[in-house]
């Protein structure tokens, strides 16, 4: 047998390994799709701790915040409650009805969100979710 001599190489060659952590990185960048949430930020979602947590499928989805004050936003830019009711009606007459997340902040006045909430129901507006943050009961 042939014994190893001290000068054999013995390191693991490091281009084709790069060059699959590139193609891979390409690869996930073109297959991903990136979506632009219209969040308002400025609200902190309330705590719960029933219910399972709900995924989102792809669709058109409609973003509807209660801030701490009161104020009403859709998809970020703030709105009037009658503007609203207007937009609401408008795409509960369409043919896809989009999901819509009534989105309240833990400190806003819960009559609001319930209203905001109701408003999507009577709009004909069907798929109304309220997201929360799940917290375990003490």
């Amino acid at each position: 047998m042939k014994e190893l001599a001290e000068e054999d190489d013995l390191t693991l060659p490091m281009t084709p390994l790069i060059d699959i952590v590139f193609q891979l990185l390409i690869f996930f960048l073109l297959a991903t799709t990136v979506r632009e949430e219209e969040l308002d930020l400025q609200i902190r979602l309330a705590a719960g701790d029933q219910g399972a947590p709900r995924g989102t499928a792809a669709g058109a989805v409609l973003n509807i915040g209660v801030r701490k004050d009161g104020t009403v936003t859709l998809s970020g830019q703030e709105i009037e409650i009658g503007a609203l009711e207007k937009r609401l009606k408008e795409v509960g007459q369409g043919r896809e009805k989009p999901k819509v997340f009534v989105r309240g902040d833990r400190d806003a006045p819960y009559g609001k969100v319930a209203q905001v909430y109701q408003m999507c129901v009577r709009c004909n507006l069907s798929d109304v979710i309220v997201p929360y943050v799940f917290e375990a009961a003490p």
